[in-house]
Parts: C-alpha cells; structure tokens; sequence
C-alpha cells in the first residue's frame, strides 16, 4: 500500500505544470479513487493497540505514524481530499459567474442589493467564508498572480495550486460578496444577528 500511494503522488507531481490545470487534479483524482477508499477503510480499522488504548479510555489517534498502526497511511486521504476539495469549490464557479452578472445588472439600488445577498448568502457567507485567507492568501510579494492553494504533497515536496482562471468569478464574487456585506452593509440585521451570536460564544 505504501507504495501505490508513493507512486500516486510521483504520479501526481509528472503532472504539475505550476500551477495544475483542473482537468489533471480531476484525472489524478478519478485514476486513484480506488485506492483512496482502500486506505480510508484500512485507517477505520483499529489496530491491537490503539484498541487496548480505547479500551483505557486513553488517546488512540497514533500521531506518531507508527508502523503497527492502521492510520498511519492517513496523511494520503487527507491529501486526497483536499485536493478534491479544490475540485468541489471549483464547482461554484458556474453560479457565481450567474450571480455577478445579475449584480451587474443593479447599479447601486440597495433593494435589489439586498435581496441579491439573501438569495447568494449560502455561498458568500458559508461555502466561501475562508476561501480566500486559506487558499489564497499565501503571497508576500504583491505582484505575484496567485492560484487557490489546496494542500501539500506529503511526498515529493509540491503543493497542489489550481490556475485561479478556473477560480476567476468565484473569487470576484467573494470580493463583492463581503464589500456588500461588511462594508456597506447592505444586509444589516443579518450582520448584527451574526454579531450577536459571536458576542455570545466569546462569553461562554
């Protein structure tokens, strides 16, 4: 098994042309799905000892990678899936391209504004939360044209970064999404009910 997975993500690295096209994550991704499930449900399996450990009611998460331990192949599925993460998000890019053309379509009428964040509020406000402080702000230098970052390769040292054209209406809508919300409020009882509950957890 250790080996199909190094091979998979040697396989993987054959294929980067910095940044990925999609359509190489989504091959790579499709070609290894297999052997993803195989690992996913030899790492549910516990072994002798991390069984002896739950039975203690002692931690059996075998952080260590040791070599008796079933999870320790784990670090592929959490490769996998943030690679096909980046696949998924890139789904949204269809709708959001939908969205800005209708946003484009209100100039600056606050009604029609309103509305156009309560029906997008799914996708600004839950789906594309973090998108960009945890897939793109990764830069330090200004001028450099920065592609959504989906993870590293636990071998082989490469990250998986998908060319932002695929990303390009998802990333405008998050950028309108959050002026509109945040910045001129458009939306403010909504903004003051999220308030609200944040104030409440950082009392607990």
């Amino acid at each position: 098994m250790k080996l199909q997975i190094i091979n998979s993500l040697n396989h993987l690295k054959q294929l980067n042309d910095n940044p990925f096209a999609l359509q190489k994550i989504a091959y790579w991704l499709y070609e290894y799905n297999d052997l993803y499930k195989e690992v996913k449900n030899y790492s549910e399996n516990l072994c002798e000892q991390c069984q002896e450990w739950k039975a203690n009611g002692l931690p059996y998460d075998c952080l260590q990678g040791t070599e008796y331990c079933t999870k320790r192949y784990r670090y592929f599925t959490n490769f996998y899936e943030e690679a096909e993460y980046g696949i998924k998000m890139q789904e949204l890019d269809s709708i959001c391209k939908i969205a800005l053309e209708e946003y484009n379509t209100y100039s600056n009428n606050d009604v029609l504004l309103k509305n156009w964040l309560i029906k997008y509020f799914d996708i600004g406000y839950n789906k594309l939360a973090v998108f960009y402080y945890d897939h793109l702000d990764y830069s330090v230098d200004e001028g450099e044209v920065v592609h959504p970052h989906f993870g590293n390769s636990p071998i082989g040292e490469f990250g998986v970064c998908i060319d932002r054209m695929y990303y390009e209406n998802l990333i405008e809508f998050d950028d309108v999404f959050k002026m509109l919300f945040y910045e001129r409020k458009i939306y403010p009882e909504k903004l003051k009910e999220i308030e609200e509950e944040i104030q409440k957890v950082a009392i607990l």
